[in-house]
């Protein structure tokens, strides 16, 4: 007769542990989960977001009717001090706090370059080889300035003529030059744009000879697009900031003078300083380094370094120092290597950079001021339509308004810390309760072991 070996009693051994596994999940997932809005929060998933979220607003007055259907406001560093770097967090309520579209533009000198429909007529072959083109441009009187000509084929360098007209009659030659194709290594050198001053002309001709040593054959005129390329001018936020009391360092060889420039604000975007200095002849080597607020602790790093010089007789005017890229900081310290000659007199100091403007299209009707919102890590970049709409050039320009000083948000509710955050003793207590279920296990299963260990003795 054999002995029954009984088994570890499965319910004891695994039920306990994947209770205490799933306890102490949910116990550290509770409030990381999102939370509800609050009541009167939009319900749609696309406007769900409640203004209680948001750290902090700044009042922007709506102009009445005006010769611009847009206004426009720029950021001050009051803004940078809390929104976000990318500056996703900024939101436009009106009175009744409903989303107000807008576009944030970065006010840098850009190139901007838009196509111009064109219908072809009278495509013609030139006796010598050539071929001649004809475009209407519409009726609209359009500027258009640059042309770029298609033909195919490798190795060659054609002449393009381009001539303009409104009524098909008489033509006015607009720009001529050549189209090049050379093969260059694994590539090749390609040149078909011809450039002219703007122009308004309904029709255009182009007008393409062969090469006279590597065409053999006719040419072709394939693809001709018409484009009107822009130069957007840049717009700088130019800013008086206060400037501390010189202190005499060493610097780049020699003794010198230092400056902390307090840029009121933190990640506050700057490229450029202009230094009004009130001496009329001098030389100097110069440093900008960037750092961040004074209670940061914070290291400065250099950003650039120049040199300033004014001969006698010269025009007085403010110093440049250009940075070559934009950056963010709180304050700056400029040093000067002045060497054995007397320090600089500095009246003035300004920091610039390219202005963040926010354009919005302005209201029907005007019944209160609206509500730039901001100061939310945790919000989701609106990405309206119309601002990826809204063209480069605006003509005419929105109208500028001021918008008004930082407040705290009055229905700030910050966002509700994890549980175990909460309650820091929880944590410990449920690893002690782990602990206490593990040693109960294992003190079960080594009775459990002796008592096979015993059964099998006795039945030996």
């Amino acid at each position: 007769m054999k002995t029954r070996i009984p088994s570890a009693p499965s319910g004891v051994a695994l039920g306990l542990p994947c209770w205490l596994v799933i306890s102490v999940f949910a116990a550290s997932a509770v409030g990381s989960e999102p939370q509800a809005n609050p009541a009167g929060a939009p319900s749609d998933v696309r406007a769900a977001e409640a203004v209680s979220a948001w750290q902090f607003l700044a009042e922007v007055p709506i102009a009445g009717a005006g010769p611009s259907p847009l206004i426009d406001f720029v950021l001050p560093p009051s803004v940078f001090d809390a929104a976000r770097v990318d500056l996703a967090d900024l939101r436009l309520y009106d009175a009744q706090l409903r989303d107000v579209p807008y576009a944030l533009r970065i006010r840098s000198e850009v190139d901007t370059t838009e196509t111009v429909e064109a219908k072809e007529f009278n495509r013609v072959p030139d006796p010598a080889g050539g071929m001649q083109v004809s475009l209407d441009l519409g009726e609209k009187q359009i500027d258009h300035n640059e042309l770029e000509v298609n033909t195919p084929g490798d190795n060659y360098r054609r002449r393009v003529v381009l001539e303009g007209s409104d009524d098909r009659k008489e033509w006015n030659e607009l720009a001529k030059r050549d189209v090049v194709r050379f093969p260059s290594g694994d590539k090749a050198f390609v040149d078909k744009t011809l450039s002219y001053t703007p122009s308004r002309y309904r029709y255009l001709r182009i007008t393409l000879s062969p090469d006279p040593q590597n065409d053999t054959r006719p040419v072709e005129i394939g693809e001709v697009v018409v484009r009107r390329r822009v130069k957007v001018p840049g717009e700088l936020d130019v800013r008086e900031v206060p400037c501390g009391q010189r202190e005499p360092v060493r610097a780049d060889g020699g003794p010198g003078s230092r400056w902390v420039l307090d840029l009121q604000g933190s990640g506050v975007p700057v490229d450029r300083l202009l230094v009004t200095v009130a001496v009329e002849e001098f030389a100097r080597n110069w440093y900008v380094e960037s750092g961040g607020p004074a209670d940061a602790n914070e290291r400065f790093q250099r950003v650039a370094a120049g040199v300033w010089q004014r001969r006698a007789g010269e025009r007085v005017q403010d110093l440049v120092a250009e940075f070559g890229q934009e950056v963010r900081a709180a304050r700056l310290r400029l040093v000067v290597t002045d060497n054995r000659n007397p320090p600089l007199r500095l009246t003035a100091v300004k920091a610039a950079a390219p202005a963040r403007v926010v354009i919005a299209k302005r209201p029907d009707s005007i019944s209160a001021s609206w509500l730039l919102y901001f100061g939310h890590p945790k919000a989701e970049a609106p990405n309206y339509d119309f601002a990826r709409n809204l063209p480069q050039k605006l003509d005419p320009p929105p109208e500028r308004v001021s918008l008004g000083p930082r407040q705290a948000n009055p229905i700030y509710q910050p966002e509700p810390l994890p549980l175990t955050e909460r309650l820091p003793w929880l944590i410990y207590v449920l690893l002690g309760a782990a602990v206490a279920v593990l040693a109960a296990l294992i003190f079960n299963l080594a009775r459990v072991a002796i008592r096979i260990a015993d059964l099998r003795e006795s039945a030996g």
